[in-house]
């Protein structure tokens, strides 16, 4: 069974749905507002990095369709 170890969670919000960073068996994971989980990530801040370029790309991929 996997443990969950406590850790600072980064709310970002996409149209009122909130991504987490967390870490789990010290390793970090984000959660997408569908449920997937990515990662496994080694550091925090990797996890940070692809966080941002997934939220950049949906927002860009929202932004081509409103045209």
């Amino acid at each position: 069974m996997k443990k969950l170890t406590s850790a600072p969670v980064n709310q970002r919000s996409t149209q009122d749905h909130a991504t987490a960073i967390y870490r789990q068996d010290n390793l970090w994971y984000y959660q997408t507002e569908k449920g997937q989980e990515i990662g496994p990530f080694r550091y925090r801040s990797e996890a940070q990095s692809n966080l941002d370029k997934f939220l950049s790309e949906l927002k860009q991929r929202l932004d081509n369709e409103s045209k």
